[in-house]
């Protein structure tokens, strides 16, 4: 199977767009399939590196546009990750107070 640079890119762009409605969508287990979809689409890029040296400016050039996505989407991941951590943290504080109700209220 021949991957072009132009097939990759596109691909890459897709992944993007995906993954970052996923994460809106909270759709975290699909958006981890996502991101290992994307590497793979990242492992191939390389291996076309490898395979086309001809092409190694352009590949270049693709890299660095990737290289800004990477950062945008793990801001959007690192704040989901924040809103995870603090709803978790809620539920943590809830299933406490519960408990100690329960304790306090057999007590009476």
């Amino acid at each position: 199977m021949s991957i072009t640079l132009s097939s990759l890119d596109e691909a890459l762009t897709e992944n993007a767009h995906l993954m970052e409605t996923l994460l809106q969508q909270q759709q975290y287990d699909n958006a981890l399939l996502c991101m290992d979809d994307r590497l793979v689409l990242v492992a191939r890029l390389v291996q076309l590196a490898k395979d086309e040296p001809a092409q190694q400016q352009d590949i270049a050039t693709l890299a660095t546009v990737l290289t800004i996505q990477e950062a945008s989407m793990s801001v959007l991941a690192t704040s989901h990750h924040q809103t995870i951590f603090k709803q978790l943290t809620l539920v943590g504080r809830a299933n406490k107070a519960g408990r100690a109700y329960r304790v306090n209220s057999k007590e009476f």
